[in-house]
């Protein structure tokens, strides 16, 4: 629940505010006291607000409280390059890390719910033939980055 206090004249601010100005308004100076704001804290949880991953793409709006669980869940919000090895620093929501994975990493992709892959190394006892492998699957409506790594225990 979002808390909002006031200081002795009335400027607002929310409890992670209050802890980070070691309880003094950043506008007057004022100790903060513990008086809440309820008027405000109402006003602020019927809210409809647009995810922060609208630039990506994200069509929602929701209410305050159910917009940071969204955003927690978002199929817009950004990911890391999940190829290995390769100190990608490219990021990007699902589609674009698809299109970037097959076009500059040259990952297989497969799509459907079955694969038979075989892999075959030439002599695994040796070190600096260890190797990995991802491959991309889309199925279910869904993309999954399945990882092979092989190495010297």
């Amino acid at each position: 629940m979002l808390k909002l206090n006031l200081c002795p004249n009335g400027h607002t601010l929310c409890l992670t505010c209050k802890t980070r100005v070691q309880n003094r308004c950043p506008t007057c100076r004022q100790e903060l006291g513990d008086i809440r704001c309820l008027a405000l804290e109402k006003v602020a949880e019927s809210l409809e607000l647009p995810c922060k991953f609208s630039s990506l793409g994200c069509p929602g709006i929701f209410l305050y409280y159910s917009k940071l669980k969204h955003e927690s869940l978002c199929n817009f919000r950004p990911y890391n390059c999940p190829y290995a090895g390769s100190d990608c620093s490219v990021m990007g929501d699902i589609p674009f890390l698809v299109d970037h994975l097959r076009d500059d990493h040259k990952v297989d992709m497969h799509t459907g719910c079955t694969f038979n892959h075989r892999y075959v190394k030439s002599n695994p006892r040796e070190v600096e033939n260890a190797t990995w492998m991802l491959t991309v699957f889309h199925c279910f409506g869904q993309y999954f980055c399945l990882h092979f790594e092989a190495f010297q225990l």
